[in-house]
């Protein structure tokens, strides 16, 4: 009690000059111990887009931690004209109650305010559990006159539409495309290096063994890896770890992975990739948005991958759209739109 109260008076203390500022309010980024580099890159494409959108503006970042302990000082700090901003992800459902919970309270506490919840993958499983936090999100996101939601593929831009109708709400590409791509380079066809970025939590639809095969069969030179760490990734290490881990795809000859990082990782470096479902479709839907890529392939499970990557290992043509061209420049004033002619603001 003592220490949540300490760090509500620090917020107060270190935010008091910035009630009548502009500013973005950043909310549910992950905290150090979420180690999942994808998420922080998420948080540093975000950043680097709200640099070019609102120059000059400061920002208040509230990780997942922080969020509940900072709330009742927060409100206090908003006024007409900031900009609020919920983080992007694959949380939004109830295998994400720790993030969607968080998301609610933000949405609950600033109804007079637009509130922007950044591309999300949205699945409620069919479950007593999903039943009653699918009922719970209509509910709260339900009551918020300017609530814009946006899917990060196209069935979650579907559910988005269909569970909060009040609210605007469409498609958008995950915000690490908004990303500079590397150079395409032409993969080694003799002993290729493979980077086997696979998941290793419950979204996977392999066993341990299903991927140790996987591996087996792509031939000798296979590096395991997983966009979620073993330690924390630190603030001030996001950018850093990123670079890293970037440096770690472009290395490599091609890459398999059930990751949506992963693929978003691939994509950036233009490393010919294979891409394999999880449990929902966050791949699947996901999908979408590369189609055209002549260097990316979807299998349907783990027996198409070696012909697949034996096809991509001889592709030359790693042409990629200009991401932020088509969806992150023009976001929000396309937001703004949308608004006036839902809400006739």
């Amino acid at each position: 009690m003592l220490r949540r109260m300490a760090t509500r008076v620090a917020f107060r203390f270190k935010h008091r000059r910035m009630k009548n500022v502009r500013k973005v309010i950043y909310g549910l980024t992950p905290p150090p111990r979420l180690a999942n580099i994808g998420d922080h890159a998420q948080v540093v494409a975000i950043k680097r887009w709200i640099e070019v959108q609102r120059p000059g503006w400061p920002v208040i970042e509230i990780d997942k931690d922080l969020g509940p302990i900072v709330l009742s000082a927060l409100r206090g700090l908003v006024g007409p004209g900031d900009l609020i901003l919920l983080h992007s992800g694959g949380n939004l459902g109830d295998r994400g109650t720790w993030s969607e919970t968080g998301r609610r309270a933000l949405i609950s506490a600033f109804p007079q305010y637009p509130v922007v919840s950044l591309p999300q993958t949205i699945h409620f499983s069919n479950t007593e559990r999903g039943h009653q936090e699918r009922a719970r999100s209509i509910e709260v996101y339900g009551t918020h006159p300017r609530l814009t939601v946006l899917g990060r593929d196209p069935r979650s831009a579907e559910l988005a539409a269909e569970l909060f109708p009040r609210a605007v709400s469409f498609g958008c590409p995950d915000f690490v495309l908004s990303l500079p791509p590397s150079p395409g380079q032409k993969p080694r066809l003799e002993s290729p290096r493979i980077l086997a970025c696979l998941r290793l939590d419950k979204e996977s639809r392999m066993e341990e063994s299903q991927r140790r095969e996987l591996t087996q069969s792509l031939g000798a030179s296979v590096v395991r890896f997983d966009t979620t760490f073993q330690k924390p990734i630190p603030v001030d290490q996001r950018s850093r770890l990123l670079d890293e881990t970037l440096d770690r795809f472009r290395d490599v000859d091609a890459i398999v992975t059930d990751r949506y990082h992963g693929l978003i990782f691939a994509v950036l470096t233009r490393r010919p990739t294979v891409v394999l479902p999880t449990v929902d479709h966050k791949l699947t839907s996901a999908a979408h948005w590369f189609r055209g890529l002549e260097y990316v392939r979807f299998a349907r499970d783990a027996r198409e991958v070696p012909e697949l990557l034996h096809t991509l290992l001889r592709t030359s043509a790693f042409e990629t759209p200009d991401w932020n061209a088509l969806y992150f420049q023009p976001l929000l004033n396309r937001i703004e739109e949308a608004g006036r002619e839902k809400w006739g603001e």
